[in-house]
């Protein structure tokens, strides 16, 4: 019998830690605790995490805000269970997400994490072992809520990186998926609700969370994907800023991604003249409109 140490973050969610709690409550498969991390919140949280009777629930407080990275090492270290599940404050799993994935550790004795699909969201599939450079390539590989992973390979991987504030689930799984061979289960099986105060809310953050997680992974992405792959990614984050107005810092990352498109070295995955000259005008278009826009505003004069 596989039983996991379920572990909740939470920050000042008082209308929305109920119902992620009741959807763990709520599974088939009825083998878990569930480790209630609360990172200082000042909010009514406490008062209702505390109201829910079940002895299977751990309240586990920080006394100052360390973030959410601190807060899922706490939970990683108070687990007393094999297996691990991560679940956001305000989001759920649907009621057979626990029994999915004990099938899929049972089917494959050999995986250290396994994940699934959100509902509404992109069809995951990559899968197995030495899988590192495909995942950097993909540039991401799941939500963090979808992930299910043993004690003993997260530790072994780092836990979570306290350097990040955005992007730390791809952090995790880039780290992960280096080390160890993993499974999906490709039904949808975790909502993503979401939330105003969540960080992802933020459009800068994420640009920049984009921009430092490539740039930490660049040599990585060089050896195992090639040039043109950096290349791609640094698109990615140009029009991440670019979206955001923040145009010089949008020009730095184009002009990067024009530098190791370039680059006449081996190119182990593709990424098509076709593919680079698409995203390249998608980015002139928002600039040359917000060059247009401005030039229009009337003068004081």
């Amino acid at each position: 019998m596989i039983y996991y140490s379920c572990i909740i973050t939470c920050y000042n969610r008082e209308k929305l830690i109920k119902r992620a709690i009741d959807s763990i409550l709520n599974q088939t498969d009825q083998h878990f605790e569930i480790l209630v991390v609360d990172d200082c919140s000042t909010d009514n949280s406490i008062a209702i995490i505390e109201q829910i009777n079940d002895k299977r629930i751990k309240l586990i407080r920080h006394s100052v805000n360390k973030g959410q990275n601190a807060a899922l090492n706490t939970g990683v270290a108070h687990a007393k269970y094999d297996h691990l599940g991560f679940l956001d404050s305000d989001d759920i799993w649907n009621p057979e997400y626990l029994a999915e994935m004990s099938r899929i550790y049972k089917d494959n004795p050999h995986i250290k994490f396994a994940y699934c699909n959100l509902v509404n969201g992109p069809l995951w599939t990559l899968e197995g072992n030495q899988k590192y450079a495909e995942v950097l390539n993909q540039g991401f590989l799941s939500s963090m809520i979808t992930i299910t992973a043993k004690k003993e390979a997260v530790v072994a991987a780092g836990g979570f990186d306290l350097k990040y504030k955005i992007c730390q689930d791809d952090d995790f799984c880039f780290r992960m998926a280096k080390l160890f061979p993993f499974k999906v289960n490709l039904l949808q099986m975790a909502m993503v609700y979401g939330d105003d105060n969540s960080m992802t809310e933020d459009r800068m953050a994420v640009a920049e969370g984009w921009a430092f997680l490539f740039r930490n992974y660049r040599k990585d992405i060089l050896k195992f994907c090639g040039d043109n792959i950096y290349s791609k990614h640094m698109l990615a984050v140009a029009t991440r800023f670019f979206e955001c107005n923040n145009f010089l810092t949008g020009i730095y990352y184009y002009f990067i991604a024009i530098f190791y498109f370039l680059l006449p070295s081996k190119k182990t995955y593709s990424f098509s003249k076709k593919d680079f000259r698409v995203q390249s005008t998608n980015i002139l278009r928002m600039y040359y409109r917000r060059f247009k826009t401005r030039s229009q505003k009337p003068s004081n004069d």
